[in-house]
């Protein structure tokens, strides 16, 4: 007897400004910073934000300074609660109503849900479970033998053709059902999609 193993059918999910309202960035690093560093990290950053919004840094090079500011030191076992009371508190507040009702149209479905994002693990996993999705490839940060965040990255940065790359790496195919962004970013994660939706929830 010949038995037919179907593959999961695959939903695929940008994080910001797809199934939230702005980005969660900036917000996350206001969350875990005090008040003191967070304003000169800021105006530290500043010249690095302004480069990449004039298209003279790309995303992970902006990204890499930036969290050097904020985040270069300070103790994992430190960030870490303060990261999950974000995605506990904070999120929840910036998801869009309607995006939140097309996951939940996938997940009675039986499909496979993953959320696929060039922003940070550190708070999306948290917030990823609570929404019941089965799997996060987001930005990972590096972390030194002290137990220390190096402001680097563990894993290249989330963004354009790595969302693509991570999906067929997980899957081990380059076909998709469905899958939803808002920007160029996510181009070739779309383009894996039978079903691609830019920007469905705006």
């Amino acid at each position: 007897m010949t038995v037919i193993v179907r593959e999961p059918t695959v939903a695929a999910f940008d994080f910001d400004g797809t199934l939230t309202r702005g980005e969660s960035f900036f917000r996350f690093l206001r969350h875990v910073t005090p008040l003191p560093r967070f304003v000169g990290a800021f105006v530290l950053s500043a010249p690095t934000i302004a480069s990449y919004l004039l298209g003279w840094k790309d995303n992970e090079t902006a990204k890499v300074i930036v969290l050097r500011h904020f985040l270069r030191g300070r103790p994992l076992s430190e960030v870490a609660p303060l990261a999950e009371e974000f995605a506990r508190k904070v999120i929840p507040r910036t998801v869009r109503p309607e995006a939140l009702a097309g996951l939940r149209g996938h997940q009675k479905q039986g499909h496979v849900c993953i959320l696929v994002s060039a922003t940070l693990a550190l708070y999306l996993r948290p917030w990823a479970e609570q929404a019941g999705f089965d799997e996060v490839l987001a930005t990972e940060l590096a972390v030194d033998a002290q137990g220390r965040l190096t402001g680097e990255l563990a894993s290249p940065n989330c963004y354009g053709p790595e969302k693509a790359r991570r999906l067929q790496a997980h899957l081990g195919r380059d076909r998709i059902h469905s899958a939803y962004g808002d920007s160029e970013g996510d181009t070739e994660m779309l383009a894996m999609a039978a079903h691609p939706y830019y920007r469905p929830w705006r």
